[in-house]
């Protein structure tokens, strides 16, 4: 237990005591309440939370000590009443400086105080909530984003694309490609250029050769020249 509240002293801060009410009327104005009050701190904080109601009109249907929403209720059946049931919580507790006390009674602030707990009004406790409420970090806009780039595609798509690419890979004419080693033409390549340029201007052989699979019309010489 790191938080021990009076049940119906802040609810009195809240204002919600003030209205005559009949009984089914209270029991729901106390649920809400307890709802609020889990809701405000948070699923962890919750179940680190006691919170003590006097014993006048406990729930018929559920013991003296329950839980809700995971705060631990208890209705001060076997105390004269809910003060007293706090300050022997205060005075049982193992680590009292761990403990925060919320309650405006000044008897059991003085009990907080004996053991070095934290003690903090009813106003006070809710001014903490009602700023911690503002403080709480708003999630950062997200960009524009284009769900065209980001989409995922779908498994048959992906199977076809991957296919493709598979055929491309293998075919002979990309191994060929990714095999030469430099950029100078082959034989073929250039006895191919030769027949395009004898269609071209329908010159027939280049000088001096007797078929378009000749040697090129250079040659280097010794000293690295060409010699034409």
């Amino acid at each position: 237990m790191r938080l021990l509240i009076d049940g119906y002293n802040v609810m009195y801060a809240l204002g919600l005591l003030g209205k005559r009410l009949g009984p089914d009327g209270f029991r729901k104005v106390r649920t809400r309440f307890l709802n609020d009050l889990a809701d405000a701190l948070g699923a962890v904080e919750a179940h680190l939370t006691t919170i003590v109601f006097d014993a006048a009109d406990p729930p018929a249907d559920l013991p003296h000590a329950t839980t809700h929403k995971g705060l631990s209720v208890v209705f001060a059946v076997d105390d004269e009443n809910a003060d007293e049931r706090i300050v022997r919580l205060i005075a049982e507790h193992s680590s009292p400086r761990t403990l925060t006390v919320v309650s405006s009674d000044l008897h059991i602030r003085r009990a907080a105080t004996r053991r070095k707990a934290r003690s903090l009004t009813a106003d006070a406790f809710l001014a903490e909530l009602d700023a911690r409420k503002r403080r709480k970090p708003v999630e950062p806009a997200t960009r524009d984003r284009d769900p065209d780039r980001e989409r995922a595609p779908a498994p048959e798509e992906a199977a076809y694309w991957l296919n493709e690419f598979r055929d491309l890979a293998e075919s002979p004419e990309t191994r060929d490609a990714f095999e030469r080693t430099t950029g100078i033409p082959t034989d073929a390549e250039i006895a191919e250029i030769e027949r395009e340029v004898e269609r071209e201007d329908g010159s027939g052989p280049w000088p001096g050769r007797s078929d378009s699979r000749a040697s090129p019309r250079w040659v280097l010489d010794e000293g690295g020249g060409p010699v034409v």
